[in-house]
């Protein structure tokens, strides 16, 4: 009954009581569906309270090509409640992540966020560091908001919500576990931490600590993600050797790390800010606690 009306966003928990009788029926779906298809899911679940629905979210996410794909699986994990849409940037095959070239792909980006957006998104998030910290703090914001007054809703780029995550802890200065990055693009990164207010006391990769030899070995694999020892004895270690540090960042997606942040987090007494930082941005859009124990970021939620 719910699709026939037109409410996406409601779903009659198994053990709700409605108490609605004869022919007054028709008339409170029909109210329930002009209420549900108007209201974001967020006012929704305040207007009609929990205890009488679930609420799912729907949430697009835009995948750089050729990449791996961490959203599902982690984003459902902080809340099953979570629907995710996705659709992959559609770029030249001769695509391949130069800075210069990801600075061009602010069209294709738009286009893929309003495509989610028409197939019912509520909040857009864009996965990929550089698509937004290629243009400097000041403009990717500029972008970003440019491309959510266009969407009417909540869009968030991945390399954005790191530092707005650092900012949210209220630290300043920063050590970079820059994984697989290469010279050219900690060097790029770092500044791009500097014009958002940060202040960087060092940063580390893989090679630099002698975790692998081969820079052009490091970035062919990262399209596939490492395992995630191998990143959290990184991270680990930056945390050690810059104890000076208020928050570790990690750019990228190096992997599928979140479940053993809260661990490292203790273990070095530093939160550690990386790619899910724009899991915590949609669950603020979305009014929504993460399931369970996450780490220092997520705990600004509860």
């Amino acid at each position: 009954v719910g699709g026939l009306y037109g409410f996406n966003r409601l779903a009659i928990g198994r053990d709700a009581s409605i108490g609605i009788y004869g022919r007054s029926f028709t008339s409170t779906v029909v109210a329930l569906g002009v209420l549900c298809s108007t209201l974001s899911s967020s006012d929704l679940r305040r207007v009609i309270g929990c205890d009488m629905v679930e609420l799912r979210f729907k949430v697009g996410v835009i995948v750089p090509p050729r990449y791996f794909d961490t959203a599902a699986e982690e984003l459902q994990t902080l809340s099953p409640r979570i629907d995710v849409l996705h659709t992959q940037m559609r770029l030249d095959q001769t695509f391949d992540y130069e800075l210069d070239e990801m600075a061009e792909t602010a069209g294709e980006i738009e286009q893929c966020a309003v495509s989610l957006v028409d197939a019912g998104a509520e909040v857009v998030l864009q996965l990929g560091t550089p698509f937004s910290s290629v243009h400097g703090w000041e403009r990717g914001s500029e972008l970003q908001q440019s491309i959510s007054d266009r969407l009417g809703v909540p869009f968030e780029m991945m390399g954005l919500s790191v530092p707005a995550g650092v900012h949210a802890l209220r630290a300043t200065r920063v050590a970079v576990a820059c994984v697989y990055y290469p010279t050219g693009y900690t060097a790029h990164y770092s500044a791009f931490l500097t014009g958002a207010g940060l202040e960087v006391v060092g940063a580390r990769s893989f090679v630099d600590q002698g975790l692998s030899d081969d820079v052009d070995t490091v970035w062919a694999q990262s399209f596939e993600g490492f395992e995630p020892a191998l990143v959290m004895d990184s991270i680990i270690e930056v945390g050690e050797r810059f104890p000076e540090a208020e928050a570790i960042v990690v750019p990228g997606i190096p992997g599928k790390i979140l479940s053993l942040i809260p661990a490292a987090e203790t273990a070095i007494g530093t939160p550690i800010v990386s790619y899910y930082a724009l899991w915590w941005k949609c669950l603020t859009h979305l009014q929504h606690p993460p399931g369970g124990p996450s780490g220092n970021l997520f705990a600004l939620l509860s």
